[in-house]
């Protein structure tokens, strides 16, 4: 049996989702841009290296901004800038963000780090425990390797492993909630319950401590000059992540929404290998959504809404 839920959960129709409309959808995508100008300008400022990750490297490179249905945005950051990142913009925008990381809220339960905008709701099937699910920007790290080949992949069949585990621990605490969310799919829900069963066996340790042990795993070559990089938090995970750090970690400027971003350096190369035919309108049927649970803009972005459809 297949363990791996991220595809169907991306996929997923359930009653349970909300699905922005088309004016919604773009004001989400203001919002998200308003998030994404905090974050680079305070890169830029310190000298901080970050990409557009996943989905928004494939935007812009074929659409020049956001793709059309697209509701989320990726960022991938070196491990070195994204720990002086998590910390410092924490710190200035704290009026305005709630920024959730493995080494800061490890109760949330996200190998990843999300930046959310407070006064809004966002909340998806990773938040079934977390208070604050404003709307989001995600920041994977990109982890250093080694260049040892057996250490390499020790590395990271070690972090495959881990992040399994992790998954069946969150699916255990959160396991009412997804067998609620697969309605009819049995097959999600026969994975639901697998990964529950495991995670049971788990819950001796809690999600704190499994956190803190997924980031150890994640981080454990220290060589911030090694030849191989790899975003074992991200969607394909360890192998399928690993590339030559002087095409991923190393980044080349692209139009955003009219504003000038970092993608890869080899973005191309980077699409191609995660996309195929990167450049291919997928159907309607093809287009990935957030599985969302609430979406809220807050009241002032609520009325800008409203304003701009009188």
């Amino acid at each position: 049996m297949n363990l791996s839920t991220v595809a169907q959960l991306k996929n997923m129709s359930s009653s349970m989702m909300v699905v922005p409309d088309d004016e919604q959808l773009r004001l989400l995508q203001s919002i998200l841009l308003r998030i994404i100008d905090d974050i680079t300008c305070y890169c830029d400022e310190r000298g901080l290296c970050y990409a557009l990750g996943g989905g928004s490297s494939l935007g812009a490179i074929r659409h020049h901004g956001f793709i059309p249905w697209d509701d989320d945005v990726d960022f991938d950051m070196p491990r070195k800038d994204y720990d002086k990142f998590i910390k410092g913009f924490s710190e200035q925008f704290s009026d305005k963000y709630v920024v959730q990381s493995p080494e800061t809220t490890p109760s949330v339960g996200l190998p990843m780090a999300r930046v959310r905008l407070k006064g809004t709701v966002a909340r998806t099937h990773e938040d079934t425990s977390n208070p604050d699910c404003g709307i989001f920007v995600d920041i994977f790290v990109i982890e250093n390797t080694f260049n040892n080949p057996v250490l390499r992949n020790l590395h990271g069949f070690a972090c495959m492993a881990m992040g399994l585990l992790y998954s069946c621990r969150r699916f255990y605490r959160d396991k009412d909630f997804y067998l609620s969310f697969a309605g009819g799919n049995e097959d999600f829900a026969r994975a639901v319950r697998v990964k529950a069963a495991i995670g049971r066996l788990l819950s001796l340790q809690s999600m704190d401590s499994w956190t803190h042990a997924i980031v150890a795993t994640y981080s454990l070559c220290k060589d911030d000059s090694s030849r191989y990089v790899a975003v074992p938090a991200g969607r394909d995970h360890f192998f399928k992540e690993l590339y030559p750090r002087d095409e991923f970690a190393a980044t080349r400027r692209e139009r955003f929404e009219g504003r000038l971003l970092n993608v890869p350096k080899e973005c191309e190369k980077y699409l191609e290998h995660h996309y195929g035919d990167y450049l291919a309108i997928p159907s309607k049927d093809e287009q990935e959504h957030h599985a969302y649970l609430e979406l809220s803009f807050g009241d002032e972005n609520s009325r800008g809404m409203e304003k701009d459809g009188e």
